[in-house]
């Protein structure tokens, strides 16, 4: 489960370009109405799309999609951060498993972006990253949803994302 949760912060850090990964698959399942998916191979969202957001994804891949157990996950992530991203930014994150919360935590943001091989500060610009993660085999059989909404360190808003994952009985294997 540990090894999820650490996957799940990558992705995001990917997609903000500054917070965390978040391994999605599937269908999305995703909180209200205010969303509008992100272009490219990936079923990962925007959400709170009626507020003004520094980050603007223009596309996300994720190869394979969807994530399989026990294999290396590609994610490639394009998008314009219209303001800077310094230390004190964070990214609050909720994962849950089915209806289960297994995670609230919020993450600093420039501990967590040396993941991706940047650093803060993240200047304003254009961004294209590639990041390979592992999923691990040992990923327990289920639907998992990420909930995560990214700040400055003055509490602009940098972006919100959302998405499923659902990993099957087949091939799960604790050992």
């Amino acid at each position: 489960m540990l090894a999820l949760v650490r996957i799940s912060t990558l992705l995001l850090l990917v997609l903000t370009a500054s917070a965390s990964l978040i391994p999605f698959q599937g269908k999305l399942n995703l909180p209200g109405s205010d969303l509008k998916p992100v272009p490219g191979d990936s079923p990962i969202a925007n959400c709170d799309v009626s507020q003004k957001q520094l980050l603007i994804l223009k596309e996300v891949d994720l190869s394979p999609n969807p994530p399989q157990r026990g294999v290396n996950l590609t994610i490639t992530a394009i998008g314009d951060l219209d303001a800077a991203v310094t230390e004190g930014a964070y990214v609050e994150v909720d994962v849950t498993y089915g209806y289960i919360k297994l995670i609230h935590q919020t993450f600093d943001i420039c501990s967590e972006i040396e993941n991706v091989d940047l650093e803060c500060p993240l200047d304003k610009g254009h961004y294209e990253l590639t990041k390979e993660v592992e999923i691990p085999q040992q990923v327990p059989p289920g639907k998992y949803t990420v909930f995560a909404r990214a700040f400055t360190a003055d509490d602009k808003f940098i972006t919100c994302l959302t998405g499923s994952v659902e990993f099957g009985p087949e091939n799960f294997s604790f050992f």
